[in-house]
């Protein structure tokens, strides 16, 4: 009898571990946006399971949960995020004020920056405010600066991520409880420390996912808000630099008329360098056709000899 009892454990155990590789092949949970998580005292589930969060009897058959899945009717879990960049008259009003709204909102501050530049206070906020006052608090974020210079906001759907955290709670859940039966079966000290082992790995894969599905469930509850506050720079005023009268100077008009000689001369005797080097091989040419022309001339007005002896009387 003892024997039949162990042995129908032994064969009963991997079915129960290959139902629950099964449901963890099945739905996967996603890595988590690294995001501030709300206070749990704050956060309120918004997808429950009616089964998820209660093991079933001992002895009784594992029966598919309900699941409150997400719908159009009652909204889907989406978390969202905004980001604002904030032109402000002046920065520590407007930090006051971004502090007031996160309280007045029924949100918190997660963290808070500033420093100075050129002289004028900068600073960063974080803050959570309920999903449901998301709109309102950025449309009283925008009255509060002089310019808006940059808006941005994001929305992430966990809706399904959400849903198959949930069906595969049901499965660790369930499976858990079958482990537990055969724990109660177990006759020697080998078989109760391997039941543990495999029970003890089901439990741990059930904390990840209950984690999980809070980490969503607080930051679909409450949405982050990043304010960047800038002061408004004045405006420089540019003072005129008076222009002086200039005064009658003899000297400077001395000096002027000296320099525009000295130019003037300068500039005289470079053209007639250039002059001498560029125009001597015309003045030479020119020189030699008239000495020709000249000599020609002489040759033609002096007399024939014969012309001369026969003149005379």
């Amino acid at each position: 009898m003892k024997a039949r009892t162990v042995l129908s454990l032994f064969l009963l155990l991997p079915l129960s571990l290959a139902a629950c590789g099964g449901a963890r092949s099945v739905a996967p949970p996603r890595e988590a946006p690294a995001m501030t998580e709300a206070p749990a005292a704050q956060e309120a589930p918004v997808l429950p399971v009616s089964a998820a969060t209660a093991a079933p009897a001992e002895g009784a058959k594992p029966q598919s949960a309900e699941l409150a899945l997400p719908n159009p009717s009652s909204g889907r879990m989406i978390i969202k995020d905004a980001l604002m960049d904030l032109l402000v008259a002046d920065p520590e009003l407007a930090i006051e004020r971004v502090t007031s709204l996160a309280a007045d909102q029924g949100g918190y501050l997660v963290s808070s920056r500033a420093w100075i530049e050129n002289g004028f206070k900068n600073a960063e906020l974080r803050m959570g405010v309920p999903s449901s006052h998301f709109e309102d608090t950025l449309t009283q974020l925008r009255r509060m600066a002089v310019q808006v210079l940059n808006e941005q906001t994001s929305g992430q759907d966990v809706s399904a991520d959400y849903a198959d955290l949930a069906a595969r709670l049901v499965n660790l859940e369930a499976t858990a409880a079958r482990v537990r039966a055969f724990l109660e079966q177990a006759r020697t000290v080998e078989e109760s420390l391997k039941i543990n082992g495999t029970l003890s790995d089901l439990e741990g894969q059930i904390e990840q996912v209950k984690g999980q599905m809070k980490f969503y469930e607080g930051r679909a509850a409450y949405s982050t808000i990043t304010v960047l506050v800038r002061p408004q720079l004045p405006t420089p005023t540019v003072t005129p630099t008076p222009t002086a009268t200039p005064g009658w100077n003899p000297g400077k008009t001395v000096s002027s008329a000296s320099k525009t000689m000295v130019e003037l001369i300068q500039f005289g005797v470079d053209l007639l360098i250039w002059m001498v080097f560029l125009l001597w091989p015309f003045a030479l040419a020119a020189l030699l056709v008239w000495w020709v022309i000249r000599r020609v001339r002489r040759k033609r007005g002096k007399p024939r000899p014969d012309s001369e002896t026969s003149e005379k009387p």
